[in-house]
């Protein structure tokens, strides 16, 4: 069954005519702290495994990034499924079950495995908070409420590589995975505290939707395809940058890891400006697809930046203005995304588009580690750059003339 067009009016549910700003808040905040801890594990896996190479730090983002991929349809579906108190709980607990299990020094496939399996929690989670964010918000005020929320999740980048830097260095590999384990316990209880639930769609059997059917929205919408190609395109342009960076700031450049740390920290500075900048005031809807064809201009052109710095300021400066433009690009791509879906299939839809992002960015990592151990970290990530500002200006034109008016949003 083809998902209901959006460009009819949505009798299913209808959007909220207010925003509950108050719930906006409380969940953004929740979602943070726990990406606080998320971001510390992260950088304590990263230092920790540092020393098996670029090829290993590549098999690791690859590992995290698989489950998006492979349980693409079948998450969306849990998410549409079940309401967000049934879900969210469960699967929090579990991931901060699994967090203390990095605690114990294994040996490298193992931490491979682990990765996965923590991934594979998370693409549960994820889709389930996305498709509950629309039902508190009208869509007017969406791309707003994704800079809110991504000025939250900011400033918890901001903290998190120095806190993992700090904690790496001074008290060992223990006590990133008790805090991101504590971070979930906190996710698990926040619907409850803050009275926000999305009610799982049940389905007659005679008119139950394939779990493909996020992917089939995606691709039917002319907007929503030209979104999705033109990102993956770029992912697979930038593959370089998350296994590179590392290499670039501490091999070459010969920062440690504190010192890395605080520079990673400037990229969420500047995240954390782009979203205080939507925060106070909206995106039109009419003008969010040229907006997301501009972020990622800036995106392009400051790790190109990077790729060239000469000095470890330089890095740091490049890194705020990319920073900047992922925050417009958060907030665009998921306005844009989330207006154009009904609710019934925004579990689904999220987790698909996830899924696509994912396959970009897996195929560009695994690349890049052979490519980086091939020829050189800062030769590879210029080609990146380049290519990330080519696959722009192919792909980008589509997006920019995308059409999206204020009718067609509040139906949706």
């Amino acid at each position: 069954m083809r998902p209901p067009s959006v460009h009819r009016v949505i009798k299913e549910t209808e959007s909220p005519t207010t925003t509950r700003w108050v719930a906006i808040h409380g969940v953004s905040v929740a979602r943070a702290l726990s990406t606080f801890g998320t971001v510390v594990t992260i950088w304590a896996l990263i230092f920790r495994e540092r020393a098996e190479g670029p090829i290993a730090i590549s098999a690791m983002f690859i590992a995290a990034a698989l489950p998006y991929i492979l349980f693409g349809p079948w998450v969306g579906w849990l998410a549409d499924r079940f309401s967000t108190r049934h879900l969210v709980p469960v699967v929090a607990i579990a991931q901060g079950a699994l967090t203390l299990a990095f605690i114990v020094d294994v040996p490298f496939w193992a931490v491979l495995g682990l990765i996965f399996i923590y991934n594979v929690i998370a693409a549960i989670e994820n889709p389930a908070w996305q498709a509950l964010v629309p039902g508190l918000a009208k869509p007017a005020d969406l791309s707003r409420v994704y800079g809110l929320s991504l000025g939250y999740t900011s400033a918890a980048q901001v903290a998190a590589p120095v806190a993992a830097g700090i904690l790496v260095g001074t008290t060992g590999y223990v006590w990133p995975f008790v805090i991101d384990s504590f971070t979930f316990v906190l996710l698990a209880v926040a619907p409850f505290l803050l009275r926000v639930n999305r009610l799982g769609h049940k389905t007659k059997p005679e008119h139950r939707e394939s779990t493909l059917v996020g992917y089939r929205h995606l691709w039917g919408d002319p907007l929503l395809r030209s979104v999705t190609v033109l990102l993956c395109a770029f992912i697979l342009a930038l593959g370089a940058v998350n296994t590179g960076e590392v290499f670039l700031v501490m091999d070459v450049l010969g920062a440690n890891e504190t010192t890395y740390g605080f520079i990673a920290a400037v990229w969420a500075v500047g995240n954390l400006a782009g979203s205080a900048l939507l925060g106070i005031r909206a995106i039109s809807i009419p003008q969010q697809p040229r907006w997301l064809v501009f972020s990622l201009w800036t995106i392009g052109t400051g790790v190109l930046a990077i790729s060239l710095s000469p000095s470890l300021w330089f890095v740091a400066i490049a890194n705020g203005v990319t920073g900047i433009g992922s925050a417009y690009l958060h907030a665009t791509a998921s306005s844009i995304l989330m207006t154009r879906t009904p609710d019934k299939i925004r579990g689904r839809v999220n987790a698909a588009f996830a899924g696509f992002m994912s396959f970009g960015n897996i195929i560009a990592t695994a690349l890049a580690g052979i490519a980086i151990a091939a020829f050189g970290v800062r030769e590879v990530m210029v080609g990146c750059g380049v290519l990330s500002l080519a696959a722009l200006l192919v792909w980008g034109g589509a997006v920019f003339r995308g059409r999206m008016d204020e009718t067609e949003a509040v139906d949706a």
